[in-house]
């Protein structure tokens, strides 16, 4: 099959498809793994370039609406055996028309569900860092997003990016996932590692579904506690979404909250 290319608007190089033989292996296999789901047909038409992992471990997706360099843009992290191109079809509807950016990070390496079948935090981090800073995105301008799993991950990224002095990130929205301070990558945020006030100058938003079957880890009541947790370390919490009608994954199943998100992160 004949190699397709696809240059950003940076002028990166960016495989468009899952051929490119001198991938590494593992991201390859990984890649075309995820083109092979359901679905895939609506994410191919929205033509996202793929980049391999630093480690050769799996990849990162970047999507821009233009050619040129978008205002904003968002960088996600699925959920448990989340796959990046299945969460930009669900971000796209709200994306479109919107002069945002999109980077989905691939940190589930495709097979099992412990620990080591995803990458850590600090391993999320610098294939995150090493992108933007690739597609020079300006510091303090991005939003960070995770999902269940990918938020509960998502507060030790966030304390990984304001440590480096010149973060990427000022805004972060944790959905259906709350800090689990059982969990070392967090623990290490509790306990001070990253300073007094880790979260100093972010704002944060907070989403959840009254009907989560796991209410204190992923629903309000979990939700509402990480927000505290966050406020305590520096945050500001701008906005708590909180959906009576929903349960997992609020923020994107009612399409009215991914838009009060998205209307709020993108206002003049």
């Amino acid at each position: 099959m004949k190699l397709r290319i696809a240059i950003g608007m940076l002028g990166l190089m960016f495989v468009a498809s899952a051929c490119a033989q001198d991938w590494p292996s593992a991201s390859l296999a990984l890649l075309k793994q995820a083109q092979a789901q359901d679905g895939y047909a609506l994410v191919e038409a929205l033509q996202p370039r793929f980049r391999p992992s630093s480690d050769g471990r799996s990849y990162l997706l970047v999507w821009t609406p233009t050619a040129a360099m978008p205002s904003k843009w968002i960088v996600s992290m699925p959920g448990t055996g989340g796959y990046a191109t299945r969460d930009l079809a669900v971000w796209y509807p709200q994306l479109k028309g919107r002069d945002v950016g999109f980077v989905g990070v691939q940190w589930w390496l495709g097979t099992g569900d412990t620990i080591r079948d995803y990458y850590t935090p600090q391993e999320v981090y610098r294939e995150i860092d090493r992108l933007l800073a690739e597609l020079k995105v300006p510091k303090n301008s991005a939003l960070l997003h995770g999902f269940s799993r990918g938020a509960a991950n998502m507060y030790a990224v966030a304390a990984l990016d304001r440590a480096k002095g010149q973060p990427y990130f000022s805004t972060f929205v944790a959905s259906s996932g709350s800090a689990s301070l059982d969990y070392p990558p967090t623990q290490r945020v509790a306990r001070g590692e990253f300073g007094a006030a880790p979260y100093a100058n972010t704002q944060w938003v907070t989403a959840c579904g009254d009907k989560d079957p796991n209410a204190g880890r992923d629903g309000c009541p979990g939700m509402r506690q990480t927000a505290q947790w966050i406020q305590s370390l520096g945050g500001h919490v701008a906005m708590a979404i909180e959906d009576p009608t929903q349960g997992h994954g609020a923020l994107q199943r009612n399409p009215a909250n991914a838009k009060q998100l998205l209307d709020w992160y993108l206002r003049p």
